[in-house]
C-alpha cells in the first residue's frame, strides 16, 4: 500500500468505519492540552484533531510525557460537539486508536485517543500541572551576535530582531528547542550573514532581480512603468525585512517588494555551501 492509496482509503471512510479504527472499550484519561490541531474533511465529517503534551491514565495511575492527540467527529464545523482551550488540563472519557496498517515513511499512530465525553475540564493532577508551568515558562536564547531570541512554542522557533544595514529586520531560527545540535548549525550559518550582512544584502537583492525583473516588467500597470523596471532599478527597491534559518543551516530572504508585485513578499532561499538556488514571490 502506498501513501496515495492510504489517503484514499482513509478519506473515503464513513463515520462509522472511521469510528470502528478505535477500540470499542472506554477509558478515563487526563490530558494537558498545549496547542495545535486542525480538521481534514472526510466522507461527510470532519476528522478534527487537537494536540497534547502529556496525558495520565486514570486506571493505572501512570503518567505518559509523550505528546499525542485527541479527535472527534464534526458534522457542523459552526456547532462542534467538544471545544478544547489552550493550556488546560482535561478529564475524559476516550477510546484509544487501534493499531493499522501504514505506507512507508507514515507513522504509526500513538498516544491517539477518539473523546468519547470530556467529564472535567481544569482538572486536578498535580503532574499535569507541574508540567503546564514548566511548559509556560518563555524559553530564551542569548548570543553574543544575534541578541535575544524567544522560542515561539506554536511555530517551534526562536524568534528576535536585530540591527541590518540601517534599519532592523525579523530573524528566525526554525528549530525545535531540544535539538540542541540543529540550533548550533542555524545559529552560524545565521552570524554568519550577519556578520557579513553587507554582502548579502547585495547578493541577495541582485540574485532576486536577476530572476525576477522581467516578471516584474509583467506585472507592470503601463508600458511606461514596465520601461521604468530594470534589473538595477528592482535590486534598489527591494529590501530585505526577515532571514528564516533551518536546523539544517539552509535558509529563506523575505524582502519586501516596494510594491513591484503589489504587496507580495519576495523569497530568495538557498545554504552557506551550496548559495542561492532560487527566488519567487509569496503571500
Amino acid at each position: 500500500m502506498n501513501l496515495l492509496e492510504y489517503m484514499r482509503r482513509r478519506n473515503k471512510m464513513t463515520l462509522s468505519e472511521w469510528e470502528d479504527t478505535f477500540e470499542k472499550k472506554e477509558r478515563e484519561i487526563i490530558v494537558l492540552r498545549h496547542e495545535g490541531g486542525g480538521g481534514s474533511l472526510r466522507n461527510g465529517f470532519w476528522d478534527w484533531d487537537e494536540y497534547f503534551l502529556a496525558y495520565v491514565d486514570c486506571e493505572t495511575g501512570e503518567l505518559h510525557k509523550e505528546e499525542g492527540r485527541i479527535e472527534f467527529p464534526v458534522i457542523d464545523k459552526e456547532e462542534p460537539p467538544f471545544q478544547f482551550e489552550e493550556e488546560t488540563i482535561y478529564k475524559l472519557r476516550v477510546r484509544e486508536k487501534l493499531p493499522e496498517e501504514v505506507p512507508e515513511g507514515v507513522l504509526p499512530s500513538k498516544n491517539h485517543f477518539l473523546v468519547v465525553d470530556i467529564l472535567e475540564e481544569d482538572a486536578v493532577c498535580p503532574e499535569l500541572e507541574e508540567m503546564l508551568i514548566e511548559y509556560r515558562k518563555p524559553v530564551v536564547l542569548q548570543d553574543d551576535v544575534l541578541g535575544e531570541l524567544t522560542y515561539d512554542k506554536l511555530l517551534k522557533s526562536f524568534e528576535g530582531n536585530i540591527a541590518w544595514l540601517r534599519g532592523k529586520i525579523h530573524i528566525s531560527l526554525h528549530v525545535d528547542k531540544d535539538n540542541k545540535a540543529g540550533i548550533t548549525r542555524a545559529k552560524k550559518a545565521l552570524k554568519i550573514m550577519v556578520l557579513e550582512q553587507e554582502k548579502w544584502d547585495v547578493d541577495l537583492r541582485k540574485f532576486a532581480a536577476g530572476k525576477l525583473t522581467k516578471l516584474a516588467c509583467e506585472w507592470a500597470e503601463s508600458d511606461e512603468e514596465a520601461a521604468l523596471i530594470t534589473e538595477e532599478s528592482f535590486a534598489k527597491r527591494i529590501s530585505l525585512s526577515l532571514l528564516w534559518v533551518t536546523a539544517g543551516g539552509s535558509f529563506t530572504a523575505y524582502l519586501d517588494d516596494d510594491e513591484l508585485f503589489f504587496g507580495h513578499s519576495i523569497t530568495v532561499s538557498g545554504s552557506l555551501k551550496k548559495g542561492m538556488i532560487s527566488a519567487k514571490i509569496e503571500g
